[in-house]
Parts: C-alpha cells; sequence; structure tokens
C-alpha cells in the first residue's frame, strides 16, 4: 500500500521505478535474497525514498502485485458485455491464462508457497493485492450477467471461483512444477472448454 506522506508531493516516475526494480529482483532472487537496498540501488533512489512510499519490504511487495494485475489482468467493465457472457468470459479467461503462464507470475506463487509458514503477512498482502483482487471483478462481470439473465448464477462470489477454478488443473501444476508448458493451441481450446462447460453449467 503506497503510504500518504506530507510535504512534497510524490516522484511518480521514481515510484515506478521502485515498483518496476522490486518486481524484476523479487521474481529474480525471491523475496528473501532481495534488499531494499538492492533495490534503491537499480532504482536510482535512495532507502529513505523507498520508506516514504511504503512502510516495509512486505508492502512493496504487495505493490508489485497489484502492478502485475493492473497490467496484465485489469479490465474495464463496461467494454465487457453481460448480454454476452460468452464474449466476456473468453476475454477474461484469456487474459488470466495468460498472466498464470507468465514465469513471473509463476515465480511469484513459488515464493508465496514457500514462505506462506514463514511469512504469513506477505502471503495475506500476495493474496489481497493478487487473486482476491482478481476474483472480485470477475464477481462484478457474472453479477452483471445474472441481472441480466443471460447466467444464472445465484451466488457471484462462489461461480467466479469456480470460474476461475477451471484453469488450475494439471496443466497449471506441471507449470508451477516447471515442467513443459501446454502449446498455445491448448490454451486456446482449453479456454473455449472452459467457457461453454461453465454457461452450460450455470443453466443446470
Amino acid at each position: 500500500m503506497i503510504k500518504k506522506t506530507r510535504g512534497r508531493p510524490i516522484d511518480t516516475s521514481k515510484l515506478k521505478s521502485v515498483i518496476s526494480t522490486a518486481r524484476m529482483l523479487f521474481a529474480k532472487n525471491g523475496f528473501e535474497k532481495t534488499t531494499l537496498d538492492d533495490i534503491a540501488e537499480i532504482s536510482g533512489v535512495t532507502k529513505m525514498t523507498i520508506y516514504s512510499h511504503f512502510k516495509s519490504k512486505e508492502k512493496l511487495f504487495g505493490a508489485t502485485i497489484t502492478d502485475k494485475v493492473n497490467e496484465e489482468f485489469s479490465f474495464n467493465i463496461e467494454e465487457l458485455d453481460p448480454r454476452n457472457p460468452k464474449d466476456g468470459l473468453l476475454k477474461i479467461a484469456k487474459q488470466f491464462l495468460t498472466l498464470l503462464r507468465k514465469e513471473e507470475t509463476l515465480g511469484t506463487h513459488r515464493i508465496m508457497f514457500s514462505s506462506a509458514l514463514i511469512h504469513p503477512e506477505l502471503c495475506l498482502e500476495f493474496y489481497q493485492r493478487g487473486p482476491l483482487e482478481i476474483h472480485q471483478q470477475v464477481a462484478v462481470y457474472l453479477d452483471q450477467c445474472s441481472k441480466e439473465k443471460s447466467l444464472k448464477i445465484t451466488n457471484s462470489d462462489s461461480s467466479a471461483s469456480q470460474f476461475l477454478s477451471l484453469f488450475l488443473g494439471l496443466d497449471h501444476i506441471r507449470c508451477m512444477l516447471g515442467l513443459k508448458k501446454p502449446s498455445r493451441k491448448d490454451d486456446e481450446q482449453l479456454i473455449l472448454k472452459n467457457v461453454n462447460f461453465f454457461i452450460e453449467a450455470s443453466f443446470r
């Protein structure tokens, strides 16, 4: 979370440099081995500058997750037509699966699982800034579809979880383990099958 500070306004260019540098180092070296000194040196700012925006390394890590989600997944709800859920869900699924397949994302997930018992506060930052944020965006769209009666949904939260979970099967497990990734064609087929399955299941 970015802290609001008194006095001089935040230099957005420096802030972006800090976040992008932190993203790169966290993905490359992991959370434990990445220091604020390293981030400050590479991004060309002082350590105090980082602390003026983020109260801890965990909060900076959370900001990198938000930055990643905004860059790779966030969409304008108004651009998704709730009267045409197949088109909307195809767009959501494509963005979600593209995000999941990126090495930076996989690396972040590995960091989280390895840190679960050591840094619970870090895992909470990740959960709130990443998975939960994505889930909430999908739930909003599904709620709109329900109101338009284009999908039969009684609980948009649980339905969002069910939809996103369709992409966390064996292919995702293999990717997490560093095994061979599915081809683009395989992922395209998976997206279409899962979207069709979800739409058909919502009316049963």
